[in-house]
């Protein structure tokens, strides 16, 4: 399940208020032959930034659809990358109790700001648009290419579905 969502977009400033706020706040994360990112995991639900991702994903999916868990933010300098992987295995060693879900993502830099850093899911690049939501399903392989210039910036989140009498 691969898609991008062209209905609500995160506006430019927006984009670059999410950076500022956050940029003091990401640290390196380094696992040898696996990736080499900047990022920070925001666990605080009353936070303006899960109140402005809530909202981007119930006016892109519907009010079924929900943010979960927390919003990740991820700077990508030179030399950063994250290689092919999927996310399941590793939410759930972080927090076996999650329900099911799947992942969502926007973009907040410019790709004039970056050469390299190509996202892709299933081995092919997701196409970029700073602003738009993506989604990608819980075990679909995913990683970010090697960042040959400049600095990109994105944010990543868990989506689930409060269906009626229970979640999937």
């Amino acid at each position: 399940m691969i898609s991008t969502f062209n209905t609500f977009l995160f506006p430019d400033d927006l984009c670059k208020q999410i950076i500022m706020e956050y940029k003091d706040k990401v640290k390196l994360v380094e696992i040898v032959n696996g990736r080499r990112q900047h990022n920070y995991h925001e666990y605080d639900t009353d936070s303006w930034i899960h109140s402005v991702v809530n909202n981007l994903i119930t006016k892109n999916l519907g009010d079924n659809y929900t943010l979960l868990e927390r919003v990740t933010i991820l700077r990508y300098n030179v030399g950063d990358y994250f290689i092919e992987h999927t996310d399941g295995p590793g939410n759930i060693k972080m927090k076996s109790e999650l329900p099911y879900h799947f992942y969502g993502g926007v973009e907040l830099s410019d790709n004039s700001e970056f050469k390299g850093g190509e996202f892709y899911i299933k081995g092919k690049n997701v196409e970029f648009k700073k602003g738009r939501m993506f989604t990608h399903g819980f075990s679909d392989k995913h990683g970010v290419r090697e960042v040959i210039e400049g600095t990109r910036w994105s944010i990543h989140f868990l989506i689930y579905k409060n269906i009626q009498n229970g979640l999937i």
